[in-house]
């Protein structure tokens, strides 16, 4: 899936959370334009997945309401870091650069790694 795509599953996600909440009565159509504005203003095409995913960070900070939302693609983001990081020490390691490999596992596990 591409970052467009991605982006869009990201709003249809959020949609589906403010239409649940508009229908328990949980969440009145002020606060759900305030939603739908913000994260229309937060996403926007061309965003790679690093931004994508620093965005998304803010968006529990606002609305709690999205928080799922906010777990869904920080769970999404590090399996993308564990695979890539995986497959980049892997190729490290065959080719006997322990150092390098070390090193890169180190920084992916104090979340210092963007892919």
């Amino acid at each position: 899936m591409d970052t467009e795509e991605y982006i869009k599953k990201i709003e249809q996600e959020v949609l589906d959370i403010i239409e649940q909440k508009l229908k328990a009565r949980q969440m009145n159509e002020q606060r759900a334009r305030e939603i739908a504005r913000y994260v229309l203003q937060a996403l926007h095409p061309h965003m790679d997945i690093n931004q994508i995913h620093a965005v998304v960070q803010n968006f529990d900070d606002h609305f709690p309401e999205l928080i799922p939302i906010v777990i869904k693609v920080s769970n999404d983001y590090e399996e993308k870091v564990k695979k890539v990081v995986g497959e980049y020490v892997g190729n490290l390691l065959k080719q006997n650069k322990i150092t390098e490999a070390s090193k890169l596992l180190n920084k992916a596990l104090n979340k210092q790694v963007k892919i």
